[in-house]
């Protein structure tokens, strides 16, 4: 009568001991390290910014390439091969001139770096910008 729930338990304790040890995840056995990673103190990504008579400025959110939202797109460039990224780049450039009012004529992919604080609020500019390519447009 006891057996059952007892083998059942001893089972599923395996399992997760299993999974835990073995660092798969087979749900529900999964460990699910949330907080485990450590980030390394400098963080960087890839910042879009637009140049037009005003100067540069970083081009963010929905506003500047709808559909797309900002993460979105450069998480997408991140992931495109080096060759092909100067067309992507001239196809978002369009797509902005397109679809906003304040058109561009020069659109910059830099790699941005911050030093990772408690107090950074996330809209501070970087630290660090390295250019890793620029088009331009001479359709205005």
């Amino acid at each position: 009568m006891f057996r059952f729930p007892s083998i059942l338990i001893a089972l599923l304790l395996a399992v997760s001991c299993f999974d835990i040890a073995s660092g798969l995840e087979h749900w529900p056995f999964g460990c699910y390290p949330m907080y485990s990673l450590l980030y390394p103190k400098h963080f960087t990504l890839l910042r879009l910014y637009g140049v037009n008579d005003g100067g540069e400025f970083p081009m963010r959110g929905d506003a500047s390439f709808p559909p797309f939202d900002g993460a979105r797109v450069t998480d997408a460039l991140a992931r495109i091969p080096s060759s092909e990224l100067p067309a992507a780049l001239l196809n978002l450039l369009h797509l902005h001139n397109r679809t906003t009012p304040a058109k561009i004529r020069t659109l910059r992919l830099y790699s941005a770096s911050w030093t990772l604080r408690p107090d950074v609020k996330g809209d501070e500019p970087p630290e660090q910008k390295v250019l890793v390519l620029e088009v331009s447009s001479f359709e205005h």
